[in-house]
């Protein structure tokens, strides 16, 4: 019993929901797909009620809509952990009759970072944060309320939950409509201040135990279930995960350690080391309170003081996580430490770096290796128990190309918990949190939830934590709409559960794999895929093609902007990979049908070593793993779609085709298309890139031929690509035809410091809506208007459509509008070929 105590009273996976931008689909949509999904709804009855849908994403996707729908998911998803608990006593109490009672249970938690990620956005404010929080205190207690009352009739629980209820609708009646209003935030704080006294929540937790103890057999199973979920939720639907960016941690930081230079600078490092060693040396606890708050102006300060208040007034037990995105040096670590031991909160929360670039994903352990050998983060990791990192597939993907990332991300595990023996952490927790989205190129995996957990938590990993007796929990996310679907419905929460947890607790198989022993072969295998992939992600001639249709081919899928927000002006070309997030770049690839950051540079690496690739292939189950992610692109690429995008950017197509128009018009406004595509400039670049994107490719196929290979479960058939291909010649189609209107448009003095140039540039970059909008102010549509019959001047001219730009806004951007948003309309369908449904 105590064997199973241990595994069922210990959190073993996380599941962490985000805000990423992929609610691309309608709540209809989501709906349908969902109940396909568990089978309550058939196919013929899917595809009559798909046309009465809504072929487009939601209307007004705000941060307040993306909450509801996380915690729509998250309810789910504590109703399956209640089934699940459910079972596992079920199982105890047959196998241990006498001890069952006994048992504590945690085995999962759920953690949500809507609404406290403030990381390449500044629109979430600080009042926005703690209402959020407010409200889910107050969901998670009428959810406890609706469950105790099918449970028990007993007064006294009843009443202590009506009581911590009571409180928290208090708080929301009170809160301040305006952050910056002195006034109402200091009415706020004295009514926080003066409300709280007592600890409902121990007081709670202490009763369920008494009638635990006191129960009669029939009963006791449902009470322990509510106790365990209840320690497990506490006053939220969810544990809180907050995250901002290192930069916002230095720039609080910088006049306490005289930071002048990069912290990683080799000149300067160690003494910002020292410095902030220093600072921990003498740090005492400050109190602070919703006043502070409303006049702090750096952000990382401003989250822990949120911190602080959360865990005074809200929850003072359950842990909160603080991820710090771009954590490419310890001395971010370290701050991070003195603003939590300065506000008082360093024993509750879980200070997180993020490694997602190429440069953290080698430094890596090397960051956690010298924070250890810091005094105050090796006692600040003891006393929670616990050491926490993340892990960014997308990101990393993007840069490295998904193989490498698996791959570096991969090395890092291994090499931080091979730090468990060196500084004796026995004792203490690994937490590694892995972060992907649902579609190839994002960190998922074909294969299925099982086929994710172990290409995230490797089969070599899980070796290494059981050999090494490592308390290891594994978190992963659940980003945005495509990533709620899992939970979309209590059926679908409880089935994802349950494939978590059948991997979780299956047995870690013992069978060593050579692509570990021989790593001469997969240290080269990995570096080729790697560096072919840093040169993409570098060439500007990459980001030419990444960018020829915009983020704007799709519909705005989320409340977060697709350009980094710290980067400027979205209209401007991007120049760097780094200006575009993960989410929009795997996006883009998928629309231009060729998913080069999934198999991008393998073909390289099997053309320099087929024989060394094949024989490897043959004995090594992580490879055979990792290539049916690389088969599973190469099912969903074809690179005669990119060849004929990049061509809608020739000179020459453009030539070409008014030589075979006869109708004058249309074969000058070619001739002008294809004098604009000269001056827009971009095809030399797009020629290269699509050749050095084939050649790769070729070399994949060919290395391919003649071998037997384990195929992805799912591929795409005639009919499925056919119905692609269509697709996509509709979609060539139409985006000609915004070309040869853009032709069209007259010219105009300058506006706003724009020429019709300028614009028509935009348009060609798919910015289409801002620049519409832009083309309708400089040529207005007058309405019609009557003239007064008695009017003194004897009017005899009656306006007609001719005293307004009818023509320009009927002909030309009516149309342009109309055909974008069929354009947008097939990118969604597109997207749902490629597997992103969001």
């Amino acid at each position: 019993f105590a064997e199973f105590q241990a595994i069922a009273g210990r959190a073993l996976a996380g599941i962490v929901i985000t805000a990423h931008p992929t609610f691309g689909f309608s709540s209809a949509q989501y709906d349908i797909l969902a109940r396909l999904i568990e089978g309550s709804l058939d196919e013929a009855n899917a595809m009559a009620q798909i046309k009465a849908c809504q072929v487009r994403p939601d209307a007004g996707l705000t941060l307040e809509y993306e909450f509801i729908q996380s915690e729509r998911a998250l309810l789910n998803l504590q109703n399956a952990i209640g089934e699940l608990y459910a079972v596992v006593l079920d199982v105890a109490c047959a196998a241990y009759p006498d001890d069952w009672k006994n048992l504590d249970l945690k085995l999962v938690t759920a953690a949500s970072w809507v609404g406290f990620d403030v990381d390449g956005r500044d629109d979430i404010t600080w009042i926005d944060s703690v209402k959020f929080r407010t409200r889910m205190a107050v969901r998670q207690c009428e959810v406890y309320l609706d469950r105790w009352q099918n449970i028990s009739g007993d007064g006294k629980i009843l009443n202590l939950l009506q009581q911590l209820l009571g409180l928290f609708e208090g708080d929301l009646d009170l809160f301040p409509t305006d952050a910056d209003n002195v006034d109402e935030v200091r009415a706020f704080a004295r009514h926080m201040a003066t409300s709280r006294g007592g600890d409902l929540p121990g007081e709670i937790l202490t009763e369920l135990g008494h009638m635990i103890s006191a129960a009669a057999k029939g009963e006791v199973a449902d009470l322990i279930v509510f106790r365990a979920l209840f320690a497990n939720f506490r006053t939220g639907f969810s544990h809180v995960h907050f995250r901002l960016n290192a930069v916002q941690l230095h720039n609080a930081i910088r006049p306490m350690v005289a930071l002048e230079k990069d912290p990683d600078d080799a000149t300067s490092r160690r003494r910002y080391m020292t410095a902030a060693s220093k600072l921990l040396d003498h740090i005492t606890a400050e109190t602070v309170g919703y006043e502070t708050i409303l006049h702090e102006q750096t952000t990382a300060k401003r989250l822990f003081m949120i911190v602080a208040q959360f865990l005074k007034y809200i929850d003072g037990e359950t842990p909160i996580r603080f991820l710090i995105a771009e954590s490419d040096t310890p001395f971010t670590v370290l701050a991070a430490l003195c603003y939590a031991k300065l506000f008082g909160v360093a024993e509750h929360v879980d200070i997180s770096p993020l490694f997602e670039t190429d440069q953290a994903l080698v430094r890596g352990a090397e960051v956690i290796e010298e924070l250890l050998e810091n005094p105050h983060y090796f006692a600040y990791v003891k006393q929670r128990g616990r050491l926490c990192i993340q892990a960014g597939y997308s990101d990393a993907g993007r840069y490295l190309g998904q193989v490498a990332a698996g791959l570096a991300i991969e090395r890092l595990r291994i090499k931080v918990a091979k730090l468990w023996r060196k500084f004796d952490l026995h004792d203490v927790e690994l937490v590694i949190f892995d972060t992907g989205g649902e579609s190839v190129g994002r960190g998922a995996h074909p294969a299925g939830f099982d086929g994710r957990l172990n290409y995230m938590h490797t089969l070599e990993a899980r070796r290494l934590v059981k050999k090494y007796d490592i308390a290891y929990k594994q978190e992963f996310s659940l980003q945005g709409g495509d990533g709620y679907l899992w939970l979309h419905t209590p059926d679908l929460a409880f089935a994802t559960l349950s494939r978590v947890m059948e991997n979780m607790l299956s047995p870690v198989e013992e069978t060593p794999d050579p692509f570990y022993k021989n790593t001469a072969w997969s240290l080269d295998f990995f570096l080729t895929v790697k560096d072919y992939n840093s040169h993409i992600s570098g060439d500007p001639d990459f980001m030419k093609l990444i960018s020829v249709l915009g983020t704007d081919i799709c519909y705005p899928s989320g409340s977060r902007m697709t350009i980094r927000q710290d980067e400027g002006v979205v209209s401007r070309p991007l120049e760097k990979l780094s200006q575009i997030r993960a989410i929009p770049n795997n996006m883009l690839l998928h629309q231009l049908g060729y998913l080069a950051n999934s198999l991008g540079g393998v073909g390289t690496a099997i053309m320099q070593d087929g024989h060394g690739f094949w024989k490897m292939y043959d004995k090594s189950p992580r490879l055979r793993h990792i290539m049916m992610m690389v088969l599973a692109a190469v099912d969903m690429t074809d690179e005669d779609f990119l060849g004929a995008y990049t061509a809608l950017f020739r000179p020459r197509y453009w030539m070409h085709s008014a030589r075979h128009e006869d109708e004058s018009y249309d074969h000058d406004r070619m001739l002008r298309l294809a004098e604009m595509m000269g001056r827009h400039g971009i095809f030399e670049g797009l020629n290269r890139i699509e050749l050095t994107l084939r050649e790769d490719l070729m070399y994949l196929r060919d290395g391919l031929k003649g071998h037997e290979v384990d195929l992805p479960p799912f591929r795409p058939d005639g009919n499925e690509k056919s119905r692609a291909t269509l697709l996509h010649v509709i979609r060539m189609a139409l985006i000609q035809r915004i070309f040869l209107l853009i032709t069209r448009i007259p010219r105009f003095r300058d506006h706003k410091g724009l020429s019709v140039d300028d614009l028509i540039l935009r348009i060609l970059r798919f910015q289409v809506s801002p620049t519409l909008l832009l083309l309708r102010e400089i040529f207005p549509l007058e309405g019609a208007y009557e003239i007064d019959p008695d009017n003194p001047e004897k009017i005899s001219f009656s306006g007609d459509d001719t005293h307004g730009y009818t023509y320009e806004n009927k002909e030309i951007f009516d149309e342009i509008e109309n055909i974008y948003d069929q354009i947008r309309k097939i990118s969604q369908a597109l997207s749902a070929h490629m597997g992103a449904i969001g």
